[in-house]
């Protein structure tokens, strides 16, 4: 479009810098009128805002994706009950995932400060998966045969695809039979042996020893049944409530650190300075023979940095040093039945940097490692088991039973034994709901006048029951108050105080809980650095599918210069560092209020909803600024609009005046003229009639000297009359100028108690 209308936009050559200039603001005013508003806005953003932009935009995105808020929970969860949490961010083959990591099947380098997941040695999972699984997850890293393997894993078909299930099993391997491998020849003797051995608690295995001494013991189980870390059964134990699937594979996935010799070599480029370079062992040995490089073995980095620093490279131009430096790598292992599988058993293509380009790198794994709260509140949770133990003990034994003296038991059934005979009189009592009784002396032998024939016996511990509730309830409380959970924080004060005791009782109870939510919210910005780096790496290098359904053109371009130079611009080295925790929230409340409170700029709903939704300051001071730029455009605009508008009006004015004027002029003008005019006819009259000699001569002489004086006079008159009204239009304009003045400096007065009263209300509502 440009060039249609005869602007080159790549013109270079200039005669002056005044025309250079010029052409500058020309080209940049007609490339405004070709790009739409948004975009103009959107590119015209600092980069570290759009960098900000960006990361926002992967978080909240991925919030939906992934469910984070979900395994936020879980993770809070596990963290609670074990003092640690995991995820895991995986890069697949064209997409990256974040999962959920299990405390119990997590293994890491027990080291003594470890605390986060991605700074240890190593870090790793093992897990149980099924084929599908496991095909599913990396079967981009197979081979066909080891796809195979896997998809064939027990046996159950050549074409394993069309079936799946516990050794897949179909009708015809009920009605024939088929040859199939076992551990050893008496396997299922040996089987049947074990259940009968469990079911009676006997060993019917035995053992002699070399003196002849026969030894009876339980028989040998499987090396599965000894170690049920790598047995199926374990996962059974991680869910209780489905039967948990037992034809799974054993998975280990494990990232560790290794240590990487890179060499240092400084030679002289073509255009004979100095150039450092880092090399790996790649570095031919004929490269070194051929330039005489020699090898430095006494020098560390810290000195050839200072050496660069000081401009001293010389002394070490044609050498090569090497060093070691740490790489993330990774690895994955699959017990297979014959033979373990490997797979992917190499240093990451992305290597996530920390504060150091060269000696930090991390573990794609993110999470805490504590100790937890359970061993604060486990001596109380073990007192409160023990009371309702108690209780549950009591109430087993808590009885409600009649007794009767045996001596009234009627004659015909003293000849039975005592039990005998009360369960003949239990099911008569049944049959006719009546208890035959002889009370008579001479069937009673005559033991006593008056025997106590019939009473109920109540067995209650009501009093010691409701001794231990409350005994349990005070351990439960005390377990609570460990960890900052009290009565008051619960909403159920046990004491009535004074609003003041209850706000320090919260504050003290905040106080507990804060250090365990602290660790918590920073373990997981940290966590959330991590997948920044990887959401980065993955769209830089087409390993995610959502980059054009989701990212604006700012964004992509941001992208787009990600994937050129990475290196450069990872978003550590523009301080773009996640937030998440109470303070950077308040922050953030308190500038959205003002940003929206402020009368001063000018909002739309969409600057509304940018606002609201942005949960990061630095996008805000973008957004305030942008917004406060664009006030001040349209107010630019507005006074530009209304002095051109004032300008026609004094224009329009001082024509109208100009008319009028030259109208008055010309009406004085004839006006005169014809005064004159009449003077002179009746000179010319009063001349004729006389007897005298004849004057015309004189008069007209007369009369062309008096129209001359007369206009004269008039142009005079007229001139300082418009002096006058220039006089009074200077004046006017002056008094319109000093009252723009005071509009203007009564607008700031009213701005500063704006802000003065913001001021107030934000430290009474912080109060």
């Amino acid at each position: 479009m440009l060039l249609e209308k005869g602007i080159n936009p790549n013109q270079t050559e200039f005669k002056s810098e005044e025309e250079k200039q010029q052409y500058l603001a020309q080209l940049d005013a007609e490339v405004k009128k070709y790009t739409p508003e948004e975009i103009e806005a959107n590119l015209s953003k600092n980069f570290k805002v759009i960098a900000t932009e960006w990361a926002t935009n992967v978080l909240q995105a991925d919030e939906k994706r992934f469910t984070l808020s979900k395994e936020d929970r879980k993770a809070l969860i596990d963290f609670l009950l074990t003092g640690r949490w995991f995820r895991h961010y995986k890069v697949g083959y064209d997409y990256y995932d974040i999962e959920y990591w299990r405390p119990e099947e997590t293994f890491f380098s027990q080291d003594l400060d470890c605390e986060y997941p991605q700074d240890l040695d190593f870090v790793g999972r093992l897990t149980r998966m099924s084929s599908n699984q496991l095909l599913q997850r990396y079967g981009f890293l197979m081979s066909q045969k080891q796809q195979e393997v896997i998809g064939n894993f027990w046996n159950q078909s050549t074409n394993y695809n069309l079936e799946t299930g516990e050794g897949g099993s179909s009708v015809q391997d009920a009605l024939f039979s088929k040859a199939k491998l076992v551990p050893f020849y008496n396997y299922y003797d040996h089987q049947t042996n074990l259940e009968i051995e469990s079911a009676l608690g006997v060993p019917l295995a035995r053992s002699m020893d070399e003196n002849g001494d026969v030894t009876k013991h339980f028989m040998p189980r499987m090396e599965n049944e000894f170690n049920s870390r790598s047995s199926a059964a374990y996962s059974a134990y991680l869910r209780d409530d489905i039967d948990v699937r037992m034809d799974s594979i054993e998975v280990m996935d494990v990232y560790f650190r290794s240590m990487k010799r890179i060499g240092i070599l400084i030679m002289e480029d073509p255009l004979g300075n100095p150039s450092v370079d880092i090399t790996t062992d790649e570095l031919l040995p004929d490269v070194i023979t051929e330039n005489d490089i020699k090898k430095l073995k006494e020098i560390s980095i810290q000195e050839l940095s200072d050496a660069l620093k000081e401009d001293n490279l010389q002394e070490y131009m044609n050498t090569i040093s090497y060093h070691y430096i740490p790489e993330i790598w990774h690895g994955i292992l699959i017990k297979g039945g014959k033979e373990d599988i490997m797979l992917d058993v190499k240093p990451l293509d992305y290597q996530i940097k920390g504060d150091s380009n060269l000696y930090q790198v991390r573990i794609p794994v993110g999470g805490l490692i504590t100790d937890g709260i359970i061993p604060k509140i486990l001596p109380y949770q073990q007192l409160y088991n023990i009371c309702l133990n108690q209780n549950t003990e009591m109430l087993s034994k808590e009885l409600v039973f009649y007794s009767i003296d045996i001596n009234s038991i009627p004659a015909e059934y003293k000849d039975e034994t005592t039990e005998e005979a009360i369960n003949t009189i239990t099911d008569i009592i049944k049959d006719t709901a009546i208890l035959p009784l002889d009370p008579s002396r001479s069937n009673t032998q005559g033991s006593t006048v008056y025997p106590n024939i019939f009473q109920k016996n109540d067995l209650s511990f009501a009093s010691h029951i409701q001794y231990r509730q409350q005994l349990a309830e005070y351990y439960k409380q005390q377990a609570y108050n460990q960890v900052g959970i009290t009565a008051q924080l619960l909403g159920a004060p046990n004491v009535y105080q004074t609003a003041e005791g209850v706000k320090q009782g919260a504050q003290a109870s905040f106080a507990l809980m804060n250090s365990l939510i602290e660790n918590f919210n920073v373990s997981k910005a940290k966590a959330n650095e991590i997948h920044i780096a990887i959401a980065q790496f993955c769209e830089a290098n087409g390993k995610e599918t959502t980059k054009l359904t989701r990212k604006p053109d700012h964004l992509l371009h941001f992208i787009d210069i990600l994937e050129e130079d990475g290196e450069l611009f990872p978003l550590r080295k523009l301080s773009i560092i996640p937030a998440s925790n109470s303070k950077e929230r308040k922050v953030v409340d308190a500038i959205q209020q003002i940003l929206i409170n402020d009368n001063t700029i000018s909002k739309d709903f969409g600057s509304i909803v940018e606002i609201l939704s942005n949960p990061y300051v630095l996008e805000l001071k973008q957004i305030g600024a942008d917004m406060r730029a664009k006030t001040q455009k349209e107010t630019a605009e507005q006074r530009q609009f209304e002095s051109e508008q004032l300008d026609k009006q004094i224009a329009s004015q001082e024509k109208n005046l100009a008319d009028d004027r030259a109208h008055e002029i010309e009406s004085i003008k004839l006006k005169g003229e014809y005064d004159l005019k009449e003077q002179y006819i009746q000179a010319l009259g009063r001349d004729s009639a006389s007897t005298k000699e004849d004057n015309f001569i004189d008069i007209e002489k007369a009369y062309q000297n008096t129209k001359g004086n007369e206009f004269k006079n008039i142009e005079l008159d007229l001139k300082q009359q418009d002096l006058e009204r220039k006089k009074l239009l200077d004046t006017e304009q002056k008094k319109k100028y000093l009252a723009d003045l005071q509009l203007k400096r009564d607008a700031l007065k009213l701005k500063d108690k704006q802000l003065d009263i913001q001021m107030q209300t934000s430290l009474i509502n912080k109060n």
